[in-house]
Formats: C-alpha cells, sequence, structure tokens
C-alpha cells in the first residue's frame, strides 16, 4: 500500500492479510472521509476464502469484528468475477461472493444496511446476504470493510442476457414477444424491490417521508450540477451537441419547480439493466452499494424512488444505443424497442407498487427530468472512467432532444 499509512492489519486463515489505512493526500478515516482497503493476492490465493472462514467462525480480531445476517455456508475455491466493478468481488466455493470494498467509509454503509433490511421484511429477490467484516474506528465508529452474499448459479445480468435479446431480435432471430417480454418483470422487479424498502424493520424503523418544495429544489440543483460536470468534462463533438441542447436541458429541470411534495427514501442508488440478474431461480436485483460517482452522506441519504426508475429505463434506452453504436439494426427498429420496452417497465413499476398499497411513492411528474439529469450524470462517468461509453450518452441525448 505505497503512500498509506496503516490503521490495522487483519492476518487471514492461510497466510494472507487484510490491510486497513489511509492514504497520504489528507483523506482520513477518522473525518468520515474515505480509507482504503487492500487485500493481498487477488482470487486463488486464499484471502476471500479466509475471510469467509472468519465471518463463519463469528469470534472478534482485534478492533475487527464479524456480523452474520444468516447461516454462513462453508465453501473454498476462489475464482474472480470478471466484470467491470468499483469494489472487488470473487466467489468462493461456487456458492459466495465476498467482496471487498478498496474504498470504503465510516457510518452506516448502503451495501450492508439495505440487504439487511431487504431480508428482515422478506424481499427474496436478491442474493442472500450472510454477512460483513466490520472495523471499528477508536471513537467506536464502524466501518463495513467486506460483505458476502449468497452465489447465483448459472446468474447473468441484464448488460449481457437482454442486450442479447435485442440484438437478435435486430438480426431477426428473435421474435416481437420474446425481445419485450422481460420488460414487464423488470419493471415489476423494482415496483416490489421499493415496495420492501419501504416496509419498516428494525434496521429502517421509519423508511418513507414526504419532502416540500425546499428538498425538491434540491434535487433539481443536484441535476444542474450534474450537467454542469457533464458540460465541463465533456469535449470534442459530443461536447459541442451537449452544450447545443444546455438550454433544452435546463427546461427540462424546471418541472421540479411544480411539484409540492414527493415521498422520499432509501432507494437502490444505482439501479440498471446490469443489476437485474437472471440466473436459475429466476431475475434478482443486486449490488446494493450506490451511485458510486456520489458522496457517502448521498448515498445512504433519502432519496425520490423516481430516481429509480428513471436510471433503470434510461439503462433500457442504453441498450438500445449500444447497438445503435455497434450498427445493429435500423435505428427505426431501435427507436421501437426502446420506446416499447421503457413504456413496458413504468407500467410494471406501477402495477407493482399498486399491488402492494404503495402507489403513493412513485410522482410521475418527475421521471422525464430525472431521466435527463440521469443522461448528464454518464457524460461525466465516461468522462472521468470510462471514455469509451462517451458515445452512449450522446446518442441518448440526442434523441431525447433531437
Amino acid at each position: 500500500m505505497t503512500d498509506i499509512e496503516i490503521l490495522d492489519v487483519l492476518s487471514l486463515p492461510g497466510g494472507a492479510e487484510l490491510t486497513l489505512g489511509r492514504d497520504g493526500h489528507g483523506i482520513a478515516i477518522d473525518t468520515h472521509a474515505e480509507a482504503e482497503v487492500a487485500i493481498e493476492g487477488g482470487a486463488g490465493r486464499g484471502a476471500f476464502e479466509g475471510l469467509l472462514h472468519l465471518l463463519r467462525a463469528g469470534e472478534p480480531q482485534g478492533a475487527f469484528s464479524f456480523l452474520r445476517l444468516s447461516d454462513v455456508p462453508e465453501a473454498t475455491g476462489e475464482r474472480p468475477i470478471d466484470v467491470d466493478q468499483s469494489n472487488r468481488s470473487v466467489v468462493v466455493g461456487d456458492r459466495v461472493v465476498v467482496k471487498v470494498f478498496p474504498r470504503t467509509t465510516r457510518g452506516p454503509q448502503p451495501a450492508l444496511d439495505l440487504p439487511a433490511h431487504l431480508a428482515e421484511v422478506g424481499f427474496g429477490a436478491m442474493p442472500t446476504p450472510f454477512g460483513a467484516v466490520i472495523w471499528t474506528d477508536r471513537d467506536g465508529t464502524p466501518v463495513v470493510v467486506a460483505t458476502a452474499s449468497a452465489y447465483l448459479a448459472g446468474a447473468r445480468d441484464g448488460w449481457d442476457w437482454y442486450l442479447e435479446l435485442l440484438l437478435g431480435w435486430l438480426a431477426g432471430e428473435v421474435d416481437d414477444e420474446t425481445t419485450f417480454e422481460p420488460a414487464t418483470p423488470v419493471g415489476e422487479l423494482a415496483g416490489a424491490l421499493h415496495a420492501a424498502l419501504a416496509t419498516a424493520s428494525s434496521v429502517l424503523t421509519s423508511p418513507v417521508s414526504f419532502v416540500d418544495e425546499e428538498a425538491i429544489l434540491g434535487w433539481k440543483t443536484r441535476a444542474e450540477v450534474a450537467l454542469d460536470e457533464a458540460l465541463a468534462l465533456t469535449g470534442g463533438e459530443e461536447g459541442e451537441r451537449l452544450r447545443g441542447r444546455e438550454g433544452r436541458i435546463r427546461s427540462a429541470f424546471d418541472v421540479f419547480d411544480q411539484v409540492p411534495t414527493a415521498a422520499a427514501m432509501r432507494i437502490h442508488g444505482d439501479l440498471h439493466v446490469g443489476q437485474i440478474l437472471r440466473w436459475d431461480g429466476g431475475d434478482a436485483v443486486t449490488d446494493f452499494d450506490g451511485n458510486p460517482l456520489a458522496p457517502p452522506e448521498v448515498r445512504v441519504a433519502r432519496d425520490s424512488p423516481v430516481r429509480d426508475v428513471a436510471s433503470l429505463v434510461r439503462s433500457v434506452d442504453h441498450m438500445g444505443r449500444i447497438a445503435q453504436r455497434r450498427g445493429a439494426g435500423s435505428v427505426e427498429d431501435i427507436e421501437r424497442w426502446v420506446e416499447r420496452s421503457r413504456a413496458l417497465v413504468v407500467e410494471g413499476y406501477v402495477r407493482s407498487l399498486d399491488r402492494a398499497g404503495q402507489l403513493s411513492l412513485f410522482e410521475p411528474t418527475l421521471l422525464f427530468p430525472l431521466e435527463v439529469a440521469q443522461v448528464c450524470h454518464e457524460y461525466a462517468y465516461a468522462a472521468r472512467y470510462l471514455p469509451s461509453w462517451l458515445r452512449v450518452p450522446d446518442l441518448a441525448l440526442q434523441a431525447i432532444f433531437p
């Protein structure tokens, strides 16, 4: 850990170590900022298996403790999860996913408290949470270092299975019924998730509130900040097209001024098709870490559930833009697929909330401005982390504002 001040070290069975520290750039764990977590050795060297063993045993090791949310299975053998991710996940024994957070913070973490809440209220459409590794700071504040959850056999995420259906349809290999079928259950799953998040538990005792204009104007400010970041970070032809639509984007955000009250609650925070797993047991939602670009206090704050819906339907649109970027099918067919699939997701979501008696969570007026804000977020994400992604929000914005 170069330029890292060591705070603590956890010895793991098999000889590996987990090292907790802080970097040399003024970021300190005792200031509610980020702490660095490193684990020596990748998959196949026993470190993640060792963490699972200690979680199963449950005995504290100095300032490290092991919170068990359900029975932890025995498992041996490691293999990596080969997808882009901000955290480091390894499958142990084809039974458990152990996730270590290279960057973590003091206090509540959505990756732990949301699965714990959902498990308590009986939401089963997710990987079963087994527990977490927690380090306690000198002042008694907990720091979540790693989590463990069930491995879902045969799981494929939506950027894989869902995009495959779209590309097959555009190639004439998949019929209409098959390619449009997933949209409704994906929306229903999101609705069931929100209904469960709105149900009281010992983790979230009063999960829903209704905020006033001041809070909603805060959401508008957040959207404007996302646009400002996108404008500042995006160059080239994509930046020119973005700047040419700045006025219409800002006008879209004026919709926030027209909403006097709306529901606010803990949300997934990064809900997109990649978080929808299709596995041997059906569909499941995963990865409750929240928006990777948001600061910790935002990831655990109450927000509009419509933000999750906006993120989800934007990701459906973005699958269409991926196909468009690849030159698959006609633009007309892609637009037809996006429009119908997006509508079916929203219909499924609303139907699911209605069945649960939670329709008041959805304020439809907020959907369009939050979708536009999500596209701005995608520009900033591409500029910071994945330049090859830039063409996707670029095409999406042209479709929204021709």
